[in-house]
């Protein structure tokens, strides 16, 4: 099955898992957080998995009385880039620290479960001035917790999981099966895929998918840039992720892979520090069905940045979600 913006200059290119639509852009972030947590939960000794994890210690904006928000995180730094890539992203001492490059947010109030995905350069109050929403987690969790708050965003529970770890996790599950839909390469995220279809992909590879922000397809022997797509990126993300989640379900009946995903997983999963794992293991219960992305205003002035709007202020009240700083 071809994606709808699969051709040059069309648009970003999506691989697509190779079962089920992955209609959803960040839905599989929370699949596979939700795994991994299931996999601490039945999995060997679970004081020592859960001691992989890092806390994060933060003061949380509490969402409405009724029900439980949650905000999810997947980090990522320059420090992991491909080599030669530097010139496009920059060093690490250009852009130190790590981004929030993946944000979702899930709200459950008990009757229904509400996940919006968050745009990573969306326009948000951030000391000492306005910052787009990935960059202010350079400042700490605080800082993007805070700013999410300033949004209109709560958070009852926070966890981050480093995509530095990614393709360990990846490898861990035995590689992906993903439906590339046309030649695709981007050699600053180190991309090369040079044939269409289903493609078994190891962990560097879909990390490269997932990282992709400037993508050529092979149109007539000649490479030809994907036209500007704000939230393609997103998508080609929620691609691999969704391939990942539905390969965790395959482990099930393998518990030799079942442990070394295990363990693999703890090491990249942070959570605040007030998170228990009985929290934990409430996330793969929710019915993520339908994720929507928060509605914001198109890049300005050859930047960027995205400015929330009227349509941002009504989509988060009709999620139930409000937050007071």
């Amino acid at each position: 099955m071809v994606s709808t913006r699969e051709g040059a200059g069309r648009g970003h290119p999506v691989p697509r898992p190779s079962r089920g639509t992955g209609r959803s852009s960040r839905r599989p972030l929370a699949a596979l957080l939700g795994f991994a947590v299931v996999l601490l939960l039945v999995a060997g000794d679970m004081a020592l998995l859960t001691g992989r994890m890092t806390e994060l210690r933060v003061d949380l904006h509490d969402g409405p009385a009724a029900g439980t928000t949650w905000v999810l995180v997947g980090l990522d730094s320059r420090s992991d880039l491909a080599p030669g890539s530097a010139a496009q992203f920059g060093t690490t001492e250009q852009v130190p620290g790590s981004r929030a490059d993946v944000v979702l947010v899930l709200r459950d109030d008990g009757e229904r479960t509400t996940a919006l995905s968050i745009p990573r350069d969306v326009v948000v109050n951030a000391p000492p001035g306005p910052s787009r929403l990935a960059l202010t987690w350079n400042d700490g969790p605080q800082q993007t917790i805070d700013a999410l708050c300033g949004l209109g965003i709560p958070a009852d529970h926070l966890v981050t999981i480093d995509l530095a770890g990614f393709p360990d996790v990846v490898d861990a599950a035995g590689g992906l099966d993903v439906d590339v839909p046309a030649p695709v390469r981007d050699p600053a995220a180190g991309l090369l895929l040079t044939r269409a279809g289903r493609r078994h992909v190891d962990g560097a590879t879909a990390l490269a998918m997932v990282r992709s922000r400037h993508p050529e397809y092979l149109v007539g022997g000649a490479w030809q840039p994907a036209a500007v797509d704000p939230d393609g990126r997103a998508m080609s993300a929620g691609a691999v992720l969704g391939a990942l989640s539905r390969r965790i379900r395959g482990t099930w009946s393998q518990p030799w892979r079942l442990q070394a995903l295990a363990w693999t997983a703890s090491g990249a999963l942070s959570v605040d520090d007030r998170t228990s794992p009985a929290d934990l293991a409430s996330l793969p219960g929710m019915d993520l069905d339908a994720v929507s992305v928060l509605p914001v205003g198109d890049p300005v002035g050859g930047t960027l940045a995205r400015f929330p709007t009227a349509d941002t202020r009504e989509a988060l009240a009709a999620a139930g979600l409000s937050c007071t700083p």
